[in-house]
């Protein structure tokens, strides 16, 4: 009897056990590409002030490209339009008069974002909003793009980079690691055909700055000097420099602008960071040769990276 009993309460157990796990949400995985964020908002906010602040902080153009590439792309649709296509996108943001500031992760989707941002407050407070809804997407984009590569990675290339310079640099293992010094190291990625000529370089180096001169200069200098040295072109006489005649622009240590090939053809987009590390400065620069072809991906990858 006693046997029967317990066998009727393992049963017991089992069923609500399943039923238990039956009321969880069995997730897709998200889609849609990480930079494209879909609004949700009616024609009159978006046509009038409400548009004007979402367009300006959300789709300005990133610094340091050749061609007008935007942060995000906001693809537009009005609230009866959100269906259940949409509902698995990475990142959705519903703008309304009925919504209170907040974010839910993973709502629909798995690595998804849903934001809401109320339209009711003024207009100083509206932009507000949006600044800290921009940061929080950027900083979620790095975290994403940093995280891919932690799992898979060159991790000889780790341990040397930590180990002479301090800092810690998640190198795709498609590159291939041509010089692994003390003072610098340099690796690069090659993808040539007939329908597209991808060049990339990652490369960290240090130095120990003059106090009594500028400090960009000195980055600028010494970043030229060694692109001068070992970032050759094809045909003798060709080197890579940081280009003068476009801007270089300057934040918390990370530089964006352009490198020209000097006697040669060749441009691209760069990202560099400084950083002291007790005596030296450290720096870490990534750059691509990609022609024709949006840049905005490489570049982030190197924020995140780098």
């Amino acid at each position: 009897m006693k046997l029967k009993k317990l066998v009727h309460f393992l049963i017991l157990i089992a069923l609500l056990s399943c039923n238990e796990n039956s009321t969880k949400k069995i997730l897709t995985e998200s889609k849609g590409k990480q930079n494209e964020i879909i609004l949700v908002i009616d024609d009159n906010s978006w046509e009038g002030a409400i548009g004007d602040t979402l367009r300006k902080i959300f789709q300005f153009e990133i610094d340091g490209l050749p061609q007008p590439e935007q942060f995000f792309n906001l693809v537009k649709i009005t609230p009866s339009q959100f269906t259940r296509f949409f509902r698995t996108h990475k990142n959705i943001m519903f703008v309304g008069k009925d919504f209170k500031d907040s974010y839910s992760m993973n709502k629909w989707a798995k690595n998804q974002i849903v934001m809401y941002l109320s339209s009711s407050s003024n207009e100083l407070e509206f932009k507000k909003s949006c600044v800290k809804t921009f940061n929080f997407l950027y900083r979620k984009e790095l975290e994403h793009i940093r995280a891919s590569y932690k799992m898979s990675h060159n991790t000889d290339a780790r341990k040397h980079i930590k180990e002479a310079f301090g800092i810690n640099v998640f190198l795709p293992t498609e590159y291939y690691v041509s010089l692994k010094d003390k003072n610098i190291f340099i690796s690069d990625f090659h993808s040539f055909n007939e329908k597209q000529d991808l060049l990339k370089y990652i490369l960290v180096y240090d130095f120990f700055p003059d106090d009594n001169e500028n400090i960009q200069k000195q980055i600028v200098s010494k970043t030229d000097s060694i692109l001068k040295e070992k970032i050759k072109g094809s045909i003798d006489g060709t080197f890579v420099q940081i280009d003068k005649r476009m801007p270089l622009t300057e934040i918390n240590g990370l530089y964006r602008g352009m490198w020209t090939l000097e006697n040669g053809f060749m441009a691209g987009p760069f990202i560099m960071k400084s950083r002291y590390i007790e005596d030296r400065i450290i720096i870490s620069l990534g750059l691509v040769f990609h022609p024709n072809e949006n840049k905005r991906e490489y570049v982030r990858t190197f924020e995140a990276l780098l």
